[in-house]
């Protein structure tokens, strides 16, 4: 059953043709074991031209002296050529501050692609399976992932190949036993302090209370994603080749106004898409940077990771090697602006257009976003004006105890310095009732029975 889930995603994901040369990364536990031995199986009806690689982290002592002694035995008695190496993966750590799960990836692989170039392998294959694939759906989820971190793994990736995605731990576990396949088994794997480990021993069997076949269901999310991202990332090149705009090899650019007339998750992956092409880097931008490039005035520039700037000129939105406002000083305290109540007041400093309007309530149809909140009608008692940030600004954020610091706010929400000047403060008299675009504060809240109430609008100009 096993062997043939593999052939059948090989088949499926045309993951290899006959008279392929294939680098097998073995690291002597079940996973990678199982895949070496149907490896074996299928490489001469098919014409495959196997190599074995593996490398000592050097993390256990004489525990990854034995795993590496291991492989290389169990290489050779299966008559296949078996590359060996090792890299000080604790210095490394020390030296780059990454988490050892982290540095002993990029070590890892840095030293599969090296040996696939020297034996000119076409591709290299790992033992990723499907209980790996479901505990990085988690991860990636943990972390605010989006489709894109959802797809987790592919059966493809460039000359990296992963067969066994369908397959589960359990099933390789009884092939292991069923065709007594020795293994060596990895302690660290037991231990709670990575957070892969904690997914896998606490989380996954957690879940498994609420739907025993977790797992499963994780690894067929993956699919979903991967399959409906794939279809999502054509529709963004699509785009983004009719409103590219041709600079020279240190700017990149796209018509900001074309930009924004997409649907907001198409403006997204055309931002993140033009900047990881810019940057020769997958993931460069989080969620708030993109959100921070679109939020950008006209002549505003924002600094961003990898060392490259962006910035608005007129009509377009511009990534740049080089910064060219050599300082933005900071915003002086405009004065407040009243806001017509009701009606529509357009406020040139902030390039904002804030629209106050008496609604029915309760309304089922209301649903807040960024840019819109409602209030209660007792807000009316007091002006209300719109003005940016000055020292000493607190509000109550809804949701929360107490009140809080707008300087700090900002802080913790990760609002880049460059754009806090320019976020728009709401007020009711002294009072700070909405940070626009990121949160409303606790006063002047809607009651259910109320027969009116307040919404209030912005939008940038």
């Amino acid at each position: 059953m096993m062997k043939k889930k593999i052939l059948s995603a090989v088949k499926k994901y045309h993951l290899f043709a006959p008279g392929a040369t294939l680098l097998l990364a073995v690291s002597g536990g079940p996973d990678s074991m199982a895949l070496l031995h149907i490896m074996g199986e299928i490489a001469l009806p098919h014409n495959l031209k196997l190599h074995v690689a593996h490398l000592n982290h050097m993390m256990r002592g004489a525990q990854s002296d034995e795993e590496e002694s291991f492989v290389a035995d169990q290489a050779r008695k299966m008559g296949l050529p078996c590359t060996v190496s090792r890299e000080d993966v604790p210095g490394y750590l020390q030296k780059t501050d990454l988490s050892p799960e982290e540095g002993a990836r990029i070590l890892r692989y840095q030293f599969l692609q090296r040996t696939a170039e020297e034996i000119r392998a076409d591709f290299i294959v790992t033992a990723h399976h499907g209980d790996d694939q479901a505990e990085t759906v988690l991860l990636h989820l943990l972390r605010g992932a989006g489709s894109e971190g959802l797809a987790a793994m592919a059966p493809q990736e460039g000359i990296l190949i992963r067969p066994m995605l369908g397959v589960f731990k359990e099933e390789i576990l009884d092939f292991c036993r069923e065709h007594e396949i020795p293994f060596c088994l990895d302690a660290t794997n037991e231990e709670k302090i990575y957070t892969r480990n904690r997914i896998r021993l606490d989380l996954i069997p957690h879940l498994k209370q609420f739907n025993p076949r977790i797992v499963a269901s994780l690894v067929k999310l993956a699919d979903i994603c991967r399959e409906e991202n794939d279809l999502l990332e054509k529709m963004t090149r699509s785009a983004g080749a009719k409103i590219t705009l041709t600079l020279d090899q240190d700017q990149r650019g796209i018509n900001f106004q074309q930009l924004i007339s997409f649907h907001p998750a198409l403006q997204r992956r055309l931002i993140r898409q033009m900047t990881d092409d810019f940057t020769q880097k997958q993931g460069t931008l989080t969620f708030d940077h993109t959100e921070a490039l679109i939020g950008l005035g006209p002549g505003q520039e924002l600094s961003l990771p990898g060392g490259i700037y962006g910035r608005r000129e007129d009509h377009a939105l511009i990534l740049s090697r080089k910064k060219k406002i050599k300082t933005v000083p900071a915003a002086p305290p405009m004065d407040p602006v009243a806001l017509v109540v009701p009606g529509t007041t357009y406020v040139p400093g902030l390039s904002l257009g804030v629209t106050v309007s008496i609604i029915s309530w309760p309304d089922a149809t209301f649903a807040p976003d960024c840019n819109t909140q409602v209030f209660g009608h007792d807000i009316l008692k007091e002006t209300l004006t719109v003005r940016n940030r000055r020292a000493g600004d607190y509000f109550y954020p809804w949701g929360m105890k107490g009140k809080k610091k707008i300087k700090n706010y900002f802080i913790d929400e990760k609002i880049p310095i460059d754009l806090r000047d320019d976020v728009p403060l709401i007020l009711a008299g002294d009072k700070i009732v909405w940070v626009a675009g990121c949160r409303r504060s606790r006063l002047f809240e809607v009651n259910p029975q109320d027969r009116t109430a307040v919404l209030i609008r912005t939008k940038k100009c």
